[in-house]
């Protein structure tokens, strides 16, 4: 199975079939609103919805209103108004708290307008013997209906995208979809953020489409059996359908540093690999400074400072030193007869991390991805999925990628 969004893999050469041209394709990618869909091809014509869930339009609903409730608590305390303007002689805790009052109304309220907006925001699709159809909507303005023959489609896609939550972290979202070189028609078949028996769905649907199962590489689309779709790497690698070049295998580029002896091959990327983004960083900057300003402000004509430094040490360590393990994690890739095992280092500390056993390894693959225009290396397995090096060169990451198949080679050629 291959794993990743809007990938680039490596070689064309290293795996057999079928080379698409690049050009054919648009390098945008839809992002789908549901967080599962499983359309129905046993029977057509059949159709399905793209729609953002009730659940989360709700829970949306929801944030909003304790967020206003909370802004509206702030002054609960005072003895003025909500609506009332401070005036130039109140106390700076009364200020600091309306201005607050107002922040938090507003994020609520954008909150709920903008899920609101959402439900009126989708695609319907239609496939039937000889075409399929898309029919995008969007709020105040009517349907556009998108459409062509079978024929145009080219293939059954396998993709996996990341999904980034708030800048804090991120989850993979499986999708596999009937892929058109127009993406506007692109329709999806499955979607699902559980990468359990995503292979064998991904091999069923090809079939009952009876059209090729296909993917995204660096260098364009390539054409897979869909015998091989549930294949094991080792196996693929043993089978000569997935090359290893011995040439230049122990030039390591500096990206990387390696360890390893008879048994184990310990691979470091010198790369912070890390769903937090810089933004949120800031913002937890941001947030450390004002609680600890407030926190000195309020503490101001007490006999005790313990309700500060109480305060100091929960924002030393919410939005300190937690948000610095979150930004500079590292992965760490550890290859062994029995798999490989992912770790995550925390300020220079590695997890246990979990492993892919031998034969669940199905995927590894430099990928270009098209949320952040940047190269990773992803290592498959059925319902598990890791980038590894996000934003490293690419020829670095081709580097790791047969660098690994070698001792997949050597570790495990005979399993």
């Amino acid at each position: 199975m291959i794993q990743e969004d809007n990938s680039p893999i490596n070689d064309l050469n290293e795996i057999e079939g079928l080379s698409l041209s690049d050009e054919k394709v648009e390098k945008r990618r839809l992002r789908p609103l549901t967080s599962f869909l499983e359309f129905d091809l046993s029977h057509r014509p059949t159709q399905a919805r793209d729609r953002i869930s009730k659940k989360r339009v709700y829970l949306g609903f929801a944030v909003g209103l304790l967020i206003i409730g909370l802004g509206l608590l702030v002054n609960v305390n005072s003895a003025q108004s909500f609506l009332d303007f401070p005036d130039a002689s109140a106390p700076i805790s009364l200020k600091t708290a309306f201005s607050a009052s107002w922040l938090f109304v507003g994020l609520g309220l954008f909150i709920i307008v903008t899920r609101a907006l959402l439900m009126f925001y989708g695609r319907d699709f239609f496939i039937g013997h000889k075409f399929a159809a898309v029919v995008i909507q969007k709020p105040f303005e009517t349907g556009q209906r998108q459409a062509d023959s079978l024929d145009g489609y080219i293939g059954v896609r396998y993709r996996s995208r990341i999904v980034n939550v708030l800048g804090l972290t991120s989850f993979t979202q499986h999708i596999i979809d009937l892929q058109h070189p127009n993406e506007t028609k692109t329709i999806p078949l499955y979607i699902t953020n559980n990468g359990n028996g995503v292979s064998k769905k991904w091999e069923e649907l090809t079939r009952q489409m009876q059209m090729p199962a296909i993917f995204n590489t660096a260098d364009g689309i390539i054409e897979i059996a869909p015998e091989d779709i549930q294949k094991p790497l080792p196996r693929l690698i043993k089978e000569g359908k997935i090359k290893v070049n011995e040439k230049d295998l122990y030039k390591v580029p500096h990206s990387f540093n390696i360890v390893e002896d008879a048994d184990s091959c310990q691979i470091d990327p010198l790369i912070r690999d890390s769903a937090f983004s810089k933004t949120s960083a800031l913002l937890c900057l941001c947030t450390f400074f004002a609680l600890a300003f407030f926190g000195f402000v309020s503490s101001i004509g007490h006999h005790t400072p313990l309700p500060y430094v109480s305060l100091l040490t929960a924002a030393i360590v919410l939005f300190g030193l937690v948000p610095v393990a979150l930004f500079f994690r590292k992965k760490r890739i550890v290859i062994t007869k029995n798999g490989i095992r992912i770790k995550s280092k925390w300020l220079g500390i590695p997890s246990f991390g979990f492993l892919i056993p031998t034969d669940k390894l199905e995927s590894l693959h430099v990928v270009h991805n098209s949320y952040d225009f940047k190269y990773s290396l992803v290592i498959g397995a059925d319902g598990q999925t890791t980038h590894i090096g996000r934003g490293l060169p690419k020829d670095d990451l081709k580097w790791l990628e047969n660098f690994i198949n070698a001792h997949i080679k050597r570790f495990m050629y005979t399993r």
